[in-house]
This record gives structure tokens, sequence and C-alpha cells, in this order.
């Protein structure tokens, strides 16, 4: 969230070593999972297919080797579930260093100009943008399993308050600054679906903790947000109504999509991201079912505008489908909707908070709203991201096996 970096491919690289040997036993164990015997069958027909991409048809692809990390998440989960006394205090780090992260790198005067003013360590402005909107809901989440786990009626509840609150609120502002539509949308889109699962799944204290925050926080970012985003969003949000209404009206989206593109109105941002997805489309068009493996790149440049300058493709739907099809897709679906249900499972069984719950749907939700509009399931971002939520998944299945076998 706060540094695009590489560091944690190795970090999980240490944890699956540390599970292997200190906890063989429940490695064992959830290695007879049908959730983790799918990842492992998934991870082996990726690395599978990308060995003959690479030494039959002599083509490698760009990061094609990243489909094999669900190998990775059941002993992600093992290492979690193993360490899981210290994740608060990981968690709090996080806030914390995220509050000095925003104040050392926030430029107000920028910002309030109007210009772009990305915050943290990121290659990329709409990478702070999203890391930004990640950090505030870990800070909002913090600050409420805090609440529901009573560390605020104590001497450290000022603490908690003052820095949880303020954490947010910047990070709010910095994802204000880093002028990305995509993440503003989708970070909408998710305070929207977090008063619903509030209203829909919780009760009492809880449900009013929960729609207060959204609310003020609506309030807040709708008062002092609004010029900027219809000052950066404005030409955007026009183009992508026109275009939803072309589609509607014309043949399908691939034609509305070409439309677009010789429209001089289209902003040239989503000019470039219209071709993008065009030539994405026309190679699932092409191979619908297990798409084109390491073979993809060399197919691009056979597409209609494949002198667009990029090959990352935008959107992570598209990226996905353009190398493994639907067959990629039915695998994300099905790993999505089995940890929905194992996290709503252990929920309701109370071995894990309301809080925590809520946190792994709402974050979950955001990042699947931000891979419309960009790749950031092939960033640090994302990568991280599948690997520590998948991690949560398995370990709450571990956590309901240990829970099953307490006597009563």
């Amino acid at each position: 969230m706060l540094i695009e970096s590489d560091v944690y491919r190795y970090v999980t690289i240490a944890l699956v070593i540390f599970a292997l040997v200190s906890h063989r036993a429940d490695v064992r164990w959830l290695s007879r999972d049908w959730l983790a015997l799918l990842c492992y069958a998934w991870a082996v027909y990726a690395a599978g297919r990308f060995a003959f991409g690479v030494f039959v048809l002599g083509e490698r692809g760009a990061s094609e080797w990243l489909y094999i990390f669900p190998i990775f998440f059941p002993l992600m989960g093992v290492a979690l579930y193993n360490t899981r006394r210290h994740v608060f205090s990981a968690a709090t780090l996080l806030v914390v260093c995220g509050f000095f992260g925003l104040i050392l790198t926030l430029d107000f005067p920028t910002l309030l100009s109007g210009q772009r003013a990305a915050p943290f360590y990121h290659h990329n402005p709409i990478h702070a943008g999203i890391g930004s909107c990640m950090l505030f809901l870990s800070a909002v989440f913090w600050l409420l399993h805090a609440a529901e786990t009573g560390r605020l009626r104590g001497r450290m509840r000022w603490f908690f308050l003052s820095i949880g609150i303020a954490t947010a609120v910047l990070s709010l502002i910095g994802a204000l600054g880093s002028h990305s539509k995509g993440a503003w949308l989708a970070l909408a889109a998710t305070v929207a679906f977090m008063g619903i699962l509030s209203l829909l799944r919780y009760a009492g204290k809880w449900r009013l903790h929960l729609l207060g925050v959204l609310l003020l926080a609506a309030a807040a970012a709708a008062m002092f947000a609004a010029p900027f985003v219809e000052k950066v969003a404005g030409p955007t949000m026009e183009a992508a109504t026109k275009l939803t209404s072309d589609t509607i009206a014309t043949e399908g989206p691939l034609t509305a999509m070409q439309k677009a593109i010789v429209d001089p109105a289209t902003p040239s941002s989503m000019r470039e991201r219209l071709e993008l997805w065009s030539n994405a489309i026309e190679l699932i068009q092409a191979a619908p079912w297990v798409g084109w493996g390491n073979e993809w790149l060399h197919k691009w440049y056979g597409t209609t505008y494949a002198d667009v300058g990029y090959t990352l493709i935008h959107n992570g739907y598209l990226e996905i489908m353009v190398r493994h099809g639907l067959l990629g897709m039915l695998f994300l679906f099905v790993f999505a909707v089995a940890a929905a249900r194992r996290t709503n499972d252990v929920h309701r069984r109370g071995i894990i908070s309301s809080s925590l719950a809520a946190y792994i749907y709402s974050l979950s939700f955001f990042f699947f709203c931000t891979i419309a509009t960009n790749s950031n399931n092939r960033l640090a971002l994302g990568e991280s991201f599948f690997i520590l939520v998948a991690a949560a998944v398995f370990s709450f299945t571990l956590a309901r096996r240990k829970a099953e076998q307490e006597p009563i």
C-alpha cells in the first residue's frame, strides 16, 4: 500500500519455508482440503503451460509465471494462522507508517491548486491512488476492530482514535491527489457496498459504528472532493456515458469502443484504454476457452490497435482471459465464492470478529472493482493482495478445524 516493491515475494518465500519446517502437521491437513488441491492443480497447469510456451513455442509472454502463485496460498494460510497473535500489531504498524508516509509525501499546495499530487512511494500515481484507498479501508476497519475488541476502553483509546481518524482522512486526500478516476469510482462503490453490508449482515452497535463512519466519510469527501472530481473526471464521465449509450444502441461493446476511439471528444487516456480493451477482446474472441498462454504477446501485434504503445491491458479480467480464457475466470470465480462462504462461516461461528469479516469483504470488493479499469493483479499491490487474502481464507479454514477439535 505504501511502497511499490517486490519485497513481498521474498517474505512469501520465507513464510512458506516457516510453514513447511515448523508446522508440517497443519500443512499436511490443509493440503487435503479441496480448495487447496484446486490451487495446487491450477499452479501445476499454469506452470506446465508456461514451460510449454517457453521451451516448445519459444514464447515467454509477459509475467506469465505470476499465475503459478496459487501454489503458495495454502502454505501462507498455515503461516498466517500460526502467527495470528501478531496480526493486530502488524496492522497497527501499517496504519502508523501510513500516517507518517502521508505526512511526508503529501504536497498540499500542489493538491489545492488542482494539480496531481500523488503520495507514498509508487512507480505510478494511479498505483498510489489505489494504495491510498486500501489504506483508508485498513485504517477504518482497524479502528472498528479496536472498538469491537475493547481496545478503545483503556489508556490507548486516544492513540487509536487520533491515528486511525487522521490516517483515514489523509488517505482520502492522498487518493484525491492521485487523480486516479478508477480508484475514486471503486472507492465510491465500496462505500455503498459497506453500507449495504452493515444493514443486511450486522446488528446493534457494530452497525451503528460502521454506518456512522461511512456517513461522516461520505459527507466530508463529497464536500471537499466535488470540485476536484468534476474538473479531473468530467470529460471521462461524459465519454463513458456516451460509450454506454452507444453500446446499447449499436451492435455491441466492440463496435461502440471503435466508435469512441475515433471520436475526437474522447479523452486521450480513455482512448488508449479502449484501444487496449479492443485488442484484448479480439484475442479473446479468437481463443475464448483457454486463452493464448504465452503466445498472447505475439498475437497482440496483429490486433487492430497494436501501435497503442502498451501491452499492459489495464483490465485485470481481460488480462486473465487473454492468457487463460474462461477457464482462468472460472478458477477465480470458484475461489472467490469459496472464500466468501468460508469467511461468512467462521464469522457466523464467532471465530473471527465482525470487523475482520467486513474488512475482508470490503477490501476484496474494492480490489475487484479496481481491476475493471487497471491491471492491478499484475502489480505488487495486486499480487500481495491475492496472497494475503487467500492466506486469510486458508487460515480461517484451519481456525474452524481447531475450534471443532476443542472439547466442549
